[in-house]
């Protein structure tokens, strides 16, 4: 009781003489004074980052290295939305910079126009917009050897029909440095809202010189070809005038291109799309191989399974999932099935078709594992893997000897159609692979559930799968 009566005494003289007690309140200012200066200090540097409002969340996984980051969408699922187009070049990377975009829609119309918005990462930065286009459908993004973005846009003649339009060639001279708002502009396809000069499913590529290609199917009902046919614009960044060829009198619409550029070859592997009729299914059990060079067409079909017994009962059939040419300089295909009969949208199997146009060789990957997606080839120092997706998964394999190792994502990132940035694009390699994982499913959609995500894997992370 003694001591408390003297720690009651001292408390009081202290505060009435300024000794004894003064120290320590001194103390306690000098200690709080440090924290809030260095709590204001900490929060300006990267270990406190600041997130973009455009990078509303974004997670890691410091053991695998693996950063997954959440980025805009689109807010409707037709006819519009980001994630529509599996065919399409949607993520490119120079050095330290990634580009993409998304589709801003306001509506599930096919009687209004939307917007299409770059974004720009630098490093680890947030995610920052750029210029926005009008649009009607998702489009493509090329990077050249200097660093020059191109987006590629179909923009609609929307008080006629959404699905007619010109295509847009917009690029960005200081995009090395970050600079997405500024561009210019050019058209490569015209049209005067009266007739399909071009399709909405555009397919890009570019090559190592530097030449960049768009393709495109037009319907046989278009009058100015005979049947049906399919298109090739291309040029260098520096020529003023777009090539164009175009091969005609195919049985059948062939969409969906995806699109690859060697020297000065391409090549084109569409899927049969024919329109039946109003309302009606299309259909999808062919899939062809296209090559132009030198002023020649070569067409080969790589796999009809229109004989099939569920051809008359089940439209889709196959899908196409990617086109690469690796560093011997052969071809790879990858595309999917869908031979259940109850199931029309669950894939069955998975077939890996690589060699040279007349040389083929075609064999069923085995995944180990049901419920598969996609299929997507993905090229580091120069290894080709397999990126591959269920409804809610993502992982990584090695082409020979497939064994899945799952890469770890949010929960929320369901029914997502990834897309990969490779040379293709003309991404240069880098530390990184950069995927898209955009969400396409449309009761999520409705619920208000859909999620992006842009995930950053390490190539070490494949090099280990060796």
């Amino acid at each position: 009781m003694s001591t408390s009566g003297n720690f009651s005494a001292s408390t009081s003289t202290s505060f009435s003489t300024g000794k004894g007690f003064a120290p320590i309140v001194l103390l306690l200012i000098i200690a709080i004074l440090i924290v809030f200066f260095l709590g204001s200090f900490f929060s300006k540097i990267s270990l406190f980052p600041k997130f973009s409002p455009l990078s509303p969340d974004r997670t890691s996984a410091p053991k695998s290295g693996v950063f997954v980051e959440k980025i805009k969408g689109s807010r409707f699922h037709s006819p519009d939305a980001t994630w529509w187009g599996y065919n399409k070049s949607k993520i490119v990377r120079f050095k330290n910079k990634v580009f993409t975009y998304y589709i801003d829609n306001d509506d599930d119309s096919n009687k209004t126009t939307s917007k299409f918005v770059i974004l720009k990462k630098d490093g680890d930065g947030g995610w920052e917009q750029g210029a926005m286009f009008p649009t009607s459908r998702p489009g493509n993004l090329l990077i050249d050897s200097k660093g020059v973005l191109h987006a590629f846009v179909f923009e609609p003649f929307v008080e006629t029909n959404d699905s007619i339009g010109k295509i847009m060639h917009y690029y960005f001279p200081n995009s090395a440095s970050g600079d997405v708002k500024n561009y210019k502009q050019e058209m490569v396809v015209d049209n005067d809202g009266k007739t399909e000069t071009a399709n909405i499913r555009v397919g890009t590529a570019i090559g190592a010189d530097d030449t960049m290609a768009i393709s495109f199917g037009l319907t046989k009902f278009n009058p100015a070809y005979k049947e049906q046919s399919e298109h090739i614009y291309y040029k260098k960044p520096d020529e003023e005038k777009w090539n164009h060829t175009f091969t005609d009198g195919l049985a059948h619409d062939y969409f969906y291109p995806f699109t690859l550029v060697s020297g000065n070859t391409f090549y084109l592997l569409p899927i049969q799309d024919d329109f039946t009729g109003q309302n009606n299914p299309n259909i999808y059990q062919k899939i062809m191989f296209m090559q132009y060079s030198n002023g020649i067409w070569k067409n080969e079909v790589i796999v009809d399974l229109s004989t099939h017994p569920l051809a008359k009962s089940k439209p889709r059939l196959l899908e196409q999932e990617d086109l690469y040419e690796d560093k011997n300089g052969n071809i790879h295909i990858i595309y999917k099935e869908f031979l259940d009969e109850k199931n029309q949208y669950t894939p069955t199997a998975h077939w890996h078709v690589s060699g040279k146009p007349g040389n083929w060789k075609s064999a069923q990957i085995n995944l180990e594992k049901p419920g598969v997606n996609w299929v997507r080839l993905v090229e580091v120092d120069g290894e080709l893997y397999y990126l591959i997706t269920t409804f809610g998964e993502v992982f990584i394999s090695p082409i020979e000897n497939v064994k899945l190792t799952k890469i770890d994502i949010p929960e929320d990132a369901k029914n997502n159609y990834p897309y990969v940035a490779t040379s293709k694009g003309g991404s240069t390699q880098s530390e990184f692979v950069d995927v898209l994982l955009l969400g396409a499913d449309r009761k999520l959609f409705e619920e208000g559930q859909i999620t992006n995500y842009y995930v950053r894997i390490p190539k070490e992370q494949f090099a280990h799968l060796k």
